[in-house]
């Protein structure tokens, strides 16, 4: 089993939660400060920043290694050549221990920084203009 954080599409109530079905929920949880969220379009991005202090918020979940296949393809990450895909993944420090993430590979987002590191509360407001 391995610990994953999500941060975008994954979360609950979101388009690409349905690949957690069969995950253990954890609880919320966010990074330790250091990244800093992109919006992408229709999901985010994170990257490693030396000078943006929020955190970025989401959720953790305990995963099989069938559900982490499905994770790592959603995210376009390549194991053998983790840094030539659209993701690649790093662990961190959260309340559940160490975690998985999927780092994004390139530093430019459509619409710049998400300033609150908090896809929930951004994307809808997003979504309405």
């Amino acid at each position: 089993m391995t610990k994953v954080f999500v941060y975008g599409s994954l979360l609950s109530g979101f388009s690409n939660h349905g690949l957690l079905k069969t995950a253990t929920f954890l609880g919320p949880a966010k990074t330790p400060k250091g990244f800093a969220m992109l919006d992408l379009g229709y999901f985010p991005g994170v990257i490693p920043s030396d000078i943006h202090e929020t955190p970025i918020f989401g959720e953790v979940y305990e995963v099989d290694d069938e559900t982490l296949q499905r994770l790592d393809r959603l995210e376009g990450y390549h194991k053998e050549e983790p840094t030539s895909g659209l993701y690649r993944k790093m662990d961190i420090d959260t309340e559940f221990g160490k975690a998985t993430i999927y780092i994004y590979n390139n530093h430019y987002g459509r619409g710049g920084i998400v300033e609150n590191g908090d896809w929930r509360s951004y994307y809808p407001n997003k979504v309405r203009i």
